[in-house]
């Protein structure tokens, strides 16, 4: 009797396994709509929904910088149906930075690193300086440290450009804002001289003329910026670094739909048109394994928990 309950509860779950999925799988967004995650959600969600038959919703859950989006996927049961868009902050600069509710790997299941998106060194226009080499002189040369700006204490802008000060021996002084639009707001009119961001929605603004894009750091041209030149090319090699967006669900998946989530993700960043819509707003595609994003997860937090210890970081 007991063997054939086993063996009745064993074939339910095989069965549910192969004919997932059966309803709408829920993507759980870190962000308010608008933001580059929820862009790259909504665009990604729908070539999804379209491959695998089934509709994919953007659920967006802000606050905590992602953390609280990202405990309750931690929570959430491990079938598929509730996934999650992890991106820097929640799989990368949080966990080195401030104590979060999750373990960002031991509670989750990557399954496709998806796109990339450069980060931008931009200034205001009033700002004598249009080269790496000229900001770092430019720098020097101050008598007071450099103001600058990024998406807030923590963020991926802000750790990136303490390892840049710390490796050019340069002196700044970061000016906080809660997120990334009054930071730039106050770029443009002024306020502060120097912003690091991702190119969405940064690079919008370089196009306008309201920021003058100093440098892209990234280890190719953006499709979205073509003038606008690497830091290696301008001599500053080893410097780069790219805020990425990725799938993952709870931890405890099982394995045939991981790799069927991720043979849906790397088929629909396969397609041309999704590829150049994604592209064109300025996002790198990169569709990768899960093994790949995994590592990928590993090293971010390594690396800018070095540069958190190095520069004495700290979140209240």
């Amino acid at each position: 009797m007991k063997r054939s309950i086993l063996l009745a509860v064993l074939f339910a779950a095989t069965s549910a396994i192969a004919q997932y999925p059966s309803r709408t799988v829920k993507i759980v967004v870190t962000i308010p709509p608008g933001g580059a995650p929820d862009i790259a959600a909504r665009i990604i969600g729908q070539k999804m929904s379209e491959n695998i038959g089934q509709p994919v919703v953007i659920e967006n859950r802000p606050g905590a910088n992602g953390n609280t989006a990202a405990h309750e996927v931690a929570r959430a049961a491990p079938d598929g149906y509730t996934l999650m868009v992890g991106y820097v902050a929640t799989h990368g600069t949080n966990p080195a930075v401030r104590k979060v509710p999750y373990d960002a790997v031991k509670d989750f299941t990557p399954i496709s690193h998806v796109v990339s998106q450069p980060l931008l060194v931009v200034v205001h226009p009033a700002v004598p300086v249009k080269s790496m080499a000229e900001l770092v002189a430019y720098a020097k040369a101050q008598k007071a440290p450099l103001q600058y700006t990024t998406g807030g204490i923590g963020s991926y802008g802000h750790l990136w450009w303490e390892m840049v000060r710390a490796r050019q021996g340069i002196d700044g002084q970061h000016i906080a804002y809660n997120g990334i639009t009054p930071a730039l707001k106050d770029v443009m009119g002024g306020q502060v001289p120097l912003l690091i961001d991702a190119i969405v929605p940064t690079g919008a603004q370089v196009k306008g003329g309201t920021v003058r894009g100093i440098a892209i750091v990234a280890s190719q041209r953006a499709k979205s910026l073509p003038d606008l030149a690497t830091l290696s090319e301008q001599g500053y090699a080893g410097l780069d670094a790219a805020p990425f967006y990725g799938v993952l669900g709870p931890a405890g998946m099982d394995a045939a739909v991981v790799q069927k989530l991720s043979s849906t993700l790397m088929r629909a960043l396969a397609t041309p048109a999704l590829r150049d819509k994604l592209q064109e707003l300025g996002f790198d595609v990169v569709a990768s394994t899960p093994d790949v994003y995994t590592k990928l997860i590993r090293d971010e937090i390594d690396r800018w928990s070095a540069v958190v210890k190095q520069s004495g970081i700290k979140v209240e």
